[in-house]
């Protein structure tokens, strides 16, 4: 694997906590294992936003954090030190006229992007002075595909250096924004005979949280497994293709709610080619008093070659997986995993 390092993030009420596992920890050797400590803990009242949600990205050793609602700019934590060293950039608010809160922080390439319910895009920038500050500054984009829409967000991906695509609960539809040419376009269902027809997107499921693009498929959860989508171009135009659902076999006693599911790319078997994911469910156990605990599994998808030379998810095999308990007693819900 190439990330045997996993960071959770779990948010609990004003707080939100890091947690940090190692694919050593979830070895089935080990019989007793104590609860999770945080790695990190980010105060809400530290930024103003208790009531706020924050949006988590990583990049290298970093941990970055956005607030949804306060728009304070970027906050930094070094994930190699301890959770009580925390190092935040200088706070520089976007223009007092921006009201629409952040529905999604998103990496894609070299650029950190955040998006709002109205599909207004919002790009990081490094301010001169102070030197280390950042601000937000607004796309000019194009909106001639999707005049006056609202998302209501259920998943995202970023596809490449320079595209992401949104999934809205509501229509059940996909959309994807171009970077470099600032375009919004729809993103059609690709029917299997070859013609394309608008399907409702019901049939097929919806992408949900933050997903992963790999070899042309996009992965995301879904009741008790991972789903697969291929992304298909042609005649200047993206299509999806019909869900591959790969079900979790082991599964016998607790339910896989995608509400409380996170997915993460851990890297390929360097002899298969096998792809590698992290799953991870949040779970409370209604003992007095609660108490949470967090599934982590590795799996593993075998992949074969199709007739377009795409890498088509064929089956899952569990790889290692483990059950840990974390000191929190109010329910916690799990925001992503780096």
């Amino acid at each position: 694997m190439d990330n045997e390092i996993l960071f959770i993030t779990c948010q609990a009420g004003s707080k939100s906590f890091i947690y940090k596992t190692t694919l050593t920890d979830l070895s089935p050797k080990i019989k007793t294992t104590p609860p999770l400590k945080p790695h990190y803990i980010v105060h809400g009242d530290r930024y103003g936003d208790d009531d706020g949600e924050r949006h988590f990205f990583r990049s290298g050793s970093k941990l970055y954090v956005v607030s949804s609602f306060q728009k304070d700019g970027i906050h930094e934590l070094n994930l190699d030190t301890r959770f009580q060293n925390f190092d935040h950039l200088a706070r520089w608010p976007v223009s007092a006229s921006y009201v629409d809160p952040f529905v999604m922080v998103i990496q894609v390439g070299s650029a950190t992007l955040a998006l709002t319910e109205t599909l207004q895009v919002y790009r990081r920038t490094h301010l001169v002075h102070p030197i280390g500050s950042t601000s937000w500054v607004r796309c000019r984009t194009d909106q001639s595909q999707v005049l006056d829409r609202k998302v209501k967000l259920s998943g995202y991906v970023a596809v490449g250096d320079d595209s992401f695509i949104v999934c809205d609960t509501v229509t059940c539809s996909c959309l994807k924004f171009d970077l470099r040419a600032k375009q919004w376009h729809v993103v059609m269902p690709w029917a299997p005979w070859g013609k394309y027809l608008q399907m409702d997107m019901h049939r097929n499921g919806l992408l949900n949280g933050r997903c992963v693009f790999i070899d042309g498929f996009i992965y995301t959860c879904t009741r008790n497994g991972l789903a697969a989508y291929e992304l298909l171009r042609e005649d200047h135009c993206v299509y999806l293709g019909i869900s591959i659902f790969l079900p979790f076999s082991w599964e016998t006693q607790n339910d896989w709610e995608v509400e409380r599911m996170c997915l993460d790319y851990a890297g390929k078997d360097v002899n298969s080619g096998a792809i590698l994911f992290w799953v991870v469910q949040g779970l409370q156990i209604r003992y007095r008093p609660p108490k949470n605990q967090l599934y982590i599994t590795a799996v593993k998808f075998e992949i074969k070659k199709t007739h377009d030379k795409s890498m088509e998810p064929v089956r899952i095999n569990r790889v290692v997986c483990a059950k840990r308990s974390i000191h929190q007693e109010e329910a916690i819900e799990v925001m992503g995993r780096d």
